[in-house]
Parts: C-alpha cells; sequence; structure tokens
C-alpha cells in the first residue's frame, strides 16, 4: 500500500537508504538536500521504504500544490536496488492524484520518462544534457565541438588564475548584475536557498566552487555538485570580460579532466534554452530525456476562484 506521508512522519533514515541504493539515485532526492530546497516536502512511500517518491508540496495561490525546486533539476520515484515499472508509478500516481490536485510543476527523472503516460497529466517532454565520463580525458577533448575547442584554446590563452574557494557570495553578486537577463523574475530567496544549500552540501563535502580571477577581480565561476554517480554543474556567473575571455569553459573543461576515467557522469543541468543547450553539447554532451508532469485536477468552482487568486497575486507582483 502507498502511504502519504508528512515531513514530521519520514523516517530518514530508511528513506535515505532507499535513495542511496537506487540505481538511478538523484542527489536532489535526499532528505537533507530537500529540507533545504524544499522544507515542507511531503512523500509517497510503499511498503518498508522499498519504493519512495518525494513531493516538494507547497501552498500556491491558497491552493496545496507540487512545484519543483530551485535548484533541484529532477525527482520522481525511487526504489532500492530496481527501476520501478509503468504500473509501479501508475500506483503511486493514483495516490498522489488522492492528495494533490494542483501540480504546476513536478520533474520526474530520466529513468520514469518511459512508464508514465497521459493519464498521469500534461506530460512535457525536457531535455538534459550529460556526458559519460568513464573515458580517458583525450576521448573526451576529441569529442568537444570545433567551436568548442577553439573556446577552450582562446579561454588557456587569456592569463585567467583559477582558484577553488568555499565563498559562493562573489558567483552571486556575478549572476545577480550580469546574468538575470532573460529569465524573468528571480525568485525574492533563490539567492539565500543557494547559500543555505552550499553551506549543507560544503559540511558534506559535495560541493566545489571554482573560480576565475584577473586582476584580483573574480570575474567567473562555476559550482559543481559531487555524488556518487554524478558530478553535476548546478550553477556558474560571469561577467562581460569572464564570458569574452572563455572562463567558464576553460573551468568546465578542468573538471571533465579532473574526472575522467571515473564511473560517473557529468550532469550539465540543461536549461530549455537552445544556446545554453547548445553550448553543454560542444563538450560532447548527450541528450537525456525527462518529462515535467503539469495537472489541474481542482473543481471546477476552486479552479475558478484558483485563477482570481493567481490574476491578482500576479497582477499585485508585477506593480
Amino acid at each position: 500500500m502507498v502511504r502519504y506521508l508528512s515531513r514530521q512522519q519520514i523516517d530518514v533514515n530508511a528513506y535515505d537508504r532507499c535513495i542511496a541504493n537506487s540505481p538511478h539515485r538523484l542527489i536532489y532526492a535526499f532528505s537533507w538536500y530537500l529540507d533545504v530546497v524544499s522544507p515542507d516536502w511531503k512523500l509517497l512511500v510503499e511498503g518498508e521504504y522499498e519504493r519512495v517518491m518525494p513531493l516538494p508540496v507547497r501552498p500556491r495561490y491558497g491552493v496545496k500544490a507540487i512545484i519543483q525546486p530551485l535548484f533541484c533539476h529532477q525527482l520522481g520515484l525511487f526504489a532500492a536496488n530496481e527501476t520501478p515499472d509503468a504500473t509501479v508509478i501508475a500506483r503511486f500516481l493514483r495516490v498522489l492524484q488522492q492528495h494533490i490536485r494542483y501540480v504546476p510543476s513536478y520533474q520526474f527523472q530520466a529513468a520514469n520518462t518511459s512508464s508514465l503516460t497521459a493519464e498521469a497529466g500534461q506530460l512535457v517532454p525536457m531535455t538534459n544534457h550529460v556526458l559519460n565520463l568513464q573515458k580517458p580525458y583525450v576521448e573526451l577533448a576529441a569529442g568537444y565541438s570545433n567551436g568548442q575547442k577553439w573556446n577552450l584554446k582562446h579561454g588557456l590563452r587569456q592569463g585567467w588564475e583559477f582558484t577553488e574557494t568555499g565563498d559562493i557570495t562573489p558567483l552571486i553578486e556575478l549572476f545577480r548584475t550580469y546574468n538575470t537577463t532573460g529569465i524573468g523574475q528571480v525568485a525574492k530567496d533563490a539567492y539565500a536557498k543557494l547559500q543555505r544549500l552550499v553551506a549543507v552540501l560544503q559540511e558534506r563535502q559535495q560541493v566545489r566552487i571554482r573560480v576565475a580571477r584577473r586582476n584580483g577581480r573574480i570575474e567567473a565561476g562555476n559550482l559543481l555538485v559531487t555524488d556518487a554517480n554524478r558530478v553535476i554543474h548546478l550553477f556558474c556567473s560571469a561577467s562581460p570580460e569572464g564570458r569574452k575571455g572563455n572562463a567558464r569553459t576553460v573551468i568546465l573543461d578542468q573538471f571533465i579532466r579532473e574526472y575522467a576515467g571515473q564511473p560517473v557522469w557529468f550532469d550539465f543541468e540543461s536549461p530549455e534554452v537552445e544556446s545554453l543547450a547548445a553550448f553543454n553539447r560542444g563538450f560532447g554532451a548527450e541528450p537525456e530525456s525527462y518529462v515535467r508532469l503539469v495537472s489541474n485536477r481542482l473543481p471546477g468552482p476552486v479552479r475558478f476562484l484558483h485563477q482570481i487568486k493567481k490574476w491578482l497575486h500576479q497582477t499585485f507582483w508585477r506593480r
């Protein structure tokens, strides 16, 4: 039987053990990670935590909703030592619909994608890009596009000073100043949440921040999250000088070189922006399909009132 649990009811040790033993584990799904990015998350669980589905639940215009959190690229259904099939996923989704009737955005991991059907709701195709790092660096670098090879050579000639740091603040300030154009309104708590997440990751020794300096100033930087099976490019930023000097390209190449030959994937966390996806493909990354679930099963009158609240909120927000 699939049970719906609040955060307080979850056996954290049993839950995290299931995520750790899943053949498709993702760091975003661990309890300590979700506690930062979605503090009041809920859970669907089957048996003695053999199968689990974390739910980032929070209020949205007065309605309980599932909304994919910032810095949490994919979630979905995880099982210890197995890949959940369509029957299992359907069972979980039936219980989900009993408890949560409004899902603006829930991103299922790639391993769940082929087992989802339209009965779940609207399934929006998404594409991430990943690079298998098991090959030697020479082979990986040979797979770079001609454009990326040129960017790398250009960046290496710029005289950057690259250093590791434990301070995410300079990258946040670069992003706030230079990199928000075209992405819309940044959530009020986004930067504070990133700082809290970095602090937790640092305690667990699962984060690396590398910056590029010139004349003593930080002009670019990349944040990498590390886990047993993936290294994830979670965040980056750059000034115009850093972008022009291809500093981030060089840092990504350095990370690829350092992890080459290991049984891990480099996860670029590609956004649905073609220019950025093309940049990631330039490193030889291959597409990884996943889906975003969108569903609104609110009763008609409630849905109407909800739309009014949403309109009032958006109108007020624009002011």
